[in-house]
């Protein structure tokens, strides 16, 4: 089946949507597009998100003629299966997912890019599977260094809002349910957004049902963190956040910068929570540049 979606510069990026079984015999929707014969970039969204949140990179035209890229709805969302249970959200199983992803499509040392808990789905894969088989990873607004509690900073208010839209997002009452996940939306971004891209937001969060939502926060203290495995980090590592980032303050990801050997940080001053949402323009530009230099060969 394809899909198409607006590119750049006048041009229609058309998206191959395929469904990928996984080890436990989970199905995942994924997409393809760009150029099969270059390296791949595997998406891996955050919570209640989609392989949607990526509309922006996998239109862009530099990465569709560079770069395999590839983008998938983690289990529990979007059009992928959704276990109704915690164990069906373990780190094994989060990692065993990416694997079955990169082999079905071909992956040759793909370049992963995690946002926010996709970081800890990506922790999950080195795990399991080390880095042997990867390029490099980009940490997008992510807390994949820390274990237990994220720390949210002192800001009383911001914990206030976050433990109301958290609780909301798990009712059943679909009012409650979709009042929490609009303002979880609108959090996502420090500058507002059009309405149909709102409402194309929240459309594709409630696609991640109340049942699914309170298994994944459930299980979350299960899952791999980056903190105990930062010596198996051995491919390049870059951290993207932005300075005004309400659900996950930037100082998470400077911390998790200095705790990676080797690794780069780029900031965006007076962006939220998704900066390839809000300033797609650089994003993919140092999207580029990142896989383009982890994939060239040592002189």
């Amino acid at each position: 089946m394809i899909l198409r979606l607006p590119g750049g510069q006048g041009a229609a990026a058309e998206l191959d949507i395929c469904n990928i079984k996984s080890a436990s015999g989970i199905s995942l929707a994924a997409v393809q597009a760009g150029n099969t014969q270059g390296p791949q970039i595997l998406f891996i969204h955050g919570f209640s998100q989609s392989y949607l949140s990526w509309e922006k990179q996998l239109s862009d035209p530099d990465l569709l003629r560079r770069f395999q890229l590839v983008a998938f709805d983690l289990r529990g969302h979007g059009r992928s299966d959704k276990p109704s249970e915690v164990f069906g959200y373990t780190s094994e199983a989060w990692a065993d997912d990416i694997a079955a992803v990169i082999a079905a499509t071909g992956g040759r040392r793909p370049v992963l890019v995690a946002w926010s808990m996709g970081g800890a789905v990506v922790a999950s894969y080195v795990k399991y599977h080390g880095v042997s088989s990867i390029a490099g990873i980009n940490l997008v607004a992510s807390p994949a260094i820390f274990s237990g509690v994220v720390d949210f900073g002192p800001d009383d208010r911001r914990k206030t809002i976050q433990r109301q839209f958290i609780a909301g997002m798990q009712s059943e009452d679909i009012e409650a349910n979709r009042k929490a996940t609009r303002t979880f939306v609108r959090m996502l971004t420090a500058k507002a957004r059009s309405k149909i891209e709102m409402e194309a937001i929240i459309a594709y969060n409630m696609l991640t049902p109340a049942y699914a939502r309170r298994a994944l926060i459930a299980g979350s203290s299960e899952w791999y963190n980056f903190a105990d495995l930062v010596s198996a980090l051995t491919v390049p590592v870059c951290v993207t956040h932005g300075t005004a980032d309400d659900l996950l303050p930037y100082e998470n990801s400077v911390s998790t910068k200095e705790a990676i050997s080797g690794s780069a940080i780029s900031t965006y001053e007076g962006i939220g929570h998704a900066p390839f949402l809000e300033d797609s323009s650089r994003f993919d530009r140092e999207l580029v540049q990142f896989a383009v230099t982890v994939n060239t060969p040592p002189i």
